[in-house]
């Protein structure tokens, strides 16, 4: 199969006004966060948030999976890269308290925010572009597949090197879907640049210089678990 990475456009409705063209910026990340009710948004209660955890399914399962993996590989502590709402976070802290957590993200507000929700775990402001990994055990990438491009990965990567990592893949393009894709972004619809889509050929030359791959399934979504090489 050949590598194909190609941009990815959403619609953001009435809260483009407040997104802008590009959603890869913290900023964006931060409005969509705080300022919204939306499906992307971090409530300021915490009951809200429990609630928000709690009413979808499909998170339920991927928290049990990855509590799983991590079980399987004895891990005392677990790094959480890239959380936005951390409600799958919420969710593997739950199941697994004796487990240590460690939450973070780049949005100022979203992580300040998540400090007084979420106080059981280590929440920290990080930014993968450029800050080494947390000492942890074990590091999850859930859903952040789309916000780097094939470049800033592999740079990431091999500062991950040393490290065990699961790659949760926010979704594993077809063809078909990437046609859709390129002939929604010269509709008319007011789209929003928000990152990148791969397919499985794309995804897997991302780490083939620094890690060994092993595909699997976390609940409704694929992933790799990356051992170093």
């Amino acid at each position: 199969m050949i590598p194909l990475t190609i941009r990815h456009v959403y619609d953001f409705g009435a809260d483009r006004a407040l997104v802008g063209d590009d959603l890869v910026r913290p900023e964006a990340w931060d409005a969509l966060r705080v300022q919204t009710d939306g499906p992307f948004s971090l409530p300021a209660d915490r009951a809200a948030w429990e609630q928000q955890a709690l009413s979808r399914p499909e998170l339920a399962d991927r928290a049990w999976a990855i509590n799983a993996w991590a079980d399987a590989a004895g891990a005392g502590r677990l790094a959480s890269y890239g959380v936005g709402g951390a409600t799958l976070e919420y969710l593997l802290r739950r199941e697994r308290p004796e487990r240590s957590l460690v939450v973070c993200d780049y949005t100022p507000s979203a992580v300040a925010r998540l400090s007084e929700l979420f106080p059981e775990a280590d929440v920290r402001r990080f930014d993968l572009l450029s800050d080494p990994p947390l000492d942890a055990d074990l590091h999850l990438f859930h859903r952040i597949d789309t916000e780097f491009t094939n470049d800033q990965w592999r740079a990431l990567l091999r500062r991950f090197a040393a490290r065990r990592v699961l790659v949760v893949a926010t979704e594993v393009a077809s063809l078909r879907r990437m046609s859709w894709e390129v002939r929604r972004r010269f509709s008319r619809a007011p789209t929003t640049r928000a990152g990148w889509l791969r397919n499985r050929a794309a995804f897997e030359r991302l780490w083939r210089a620094t890690h060994d791959a092993t595909a699997l399934r976390v609940g409704d979504l694929e992933a790799w678990d990356l051992r170093p090489r």
